[in-house]
């Protein structure tokens, strides 16, 4: 359902009523064959904005940097991997070894 809004214009701009926002804390606009659209951001966008504005600034900052080449570490060969999982399949499995921590205490 359609509502009527009284809107002013302003050297500014348009100035629209807070109340006629519906609690809407941020909106965007959107300007499309000769109409203008004002719609709350959804709150994905509204996440996906505030990520890159974090990325941004951390990068200005210098305490964000792209890595460039290689990882740091090679990948582990099959061999490895088999090596990895013998080793790390003897004894208790971890779950018991926690319910055993947290009776005595840890």
């Amino acid at each position: 359902m359609a509502t009527k809004i009284n809107a002013q214009t302003t050297p500014q701009g348009l100035l629209i009523p807070r109340a006629a926002l519906q609690g809407w804390d941020e909106v965007e606009v959107i300007r499309e064959e000769g109409q203008i659209i004002i719609r709350p951001v959804p709150p994905t966008r509204k996440r996906e904005a505030i990520r890159d504005l974090v990325i941004q600034t951390l990068r200005e900052d210098g305490l964000l940097v792209e890595m460039k080449g290689e990882s740091l570490w090679p990948p582990v060969t099959p061999e490895e991997r088999a090596e990895l999982a013998r080793k790390l399949s003897v004894g208790q499995p971890l779950s018991e070894i926690a319910l055993e921590e947290r009776e005595e205490g840890w």
